[in-house]
């Protein structure tokens, strides 16, 4: 004799019910953790310091030097 339709139906709803309340429940409960872990690394981290403005001079001066080294690396002989 095979079962009917409602007695397949039923034990297959709640079984959906149930893990999907599980599924929902670990779901928050990774928001939680993760709010928490949020929290402390906000506590923890170093205050932002502040960028100190260089001169145009001074940034002139590095681009300068940096574009005679490749400059003498491109010059350079391959070996």
């Amino acid at each position: 004799m095979e079962p009917s339709l409602s007695e397949l139906l039923l034990p297959g709803l709640k079984l959906m019910i149930i893990g999907m309340g599980i599924v929902y429940l670990f779901l928050a409960l990774l928001v939680w953790i993760i709010g928490i872990t949020a929290r402390l690394v906000g506590t923890m981290s170093p205050e932002p310091t502040q960028i100190t403005k260089r001169s145009s001079l001074e940034v002139e001066k590095e681009e300068a030097e940096l574009v005679a080294v490749i400059a003498a690396a491109v010059e350079r002989p391959s070996r």
